[in-house]
């Protein structure tokens, strides 16, 4: 597999996850280093892919409208 097209499959699975997928499985899966996935975000990053890092793993941002806001919601209990 080549190197666009390990990042190609990356993209393919962090839009269909809906879960952070962490760098170590995305290693796991392309038989690559952690190191490599990184460097792989970064050159998807750079081509104008919205993809973000968390605590849990990658996530591809997907603005709820089409101003580009953020709409949360919180669940709370009084």
């Amino acid at each position: 597999m080549t190197g666009s097209e390990r990042r190609t499959a990356i993209m393919d699975q962090i839009k269909n996850s809906d879960r952070p997928v962490s760098g170590s499985a995305l290693a796991k899966t392309f038989q690559v280093s952690r190191q490599v996935i990184v460097q792989d975000i970064a050159l998807l990053r750079a081509t104008d892919k919205n993809i973000l890092s968390t605590n849990k793993g990658y996530v591809l941002y997907r603005p709820d409208n089409k101003n580009g806001h953020v709409k949360r919601t919180m669940a709370v209990q009084h």
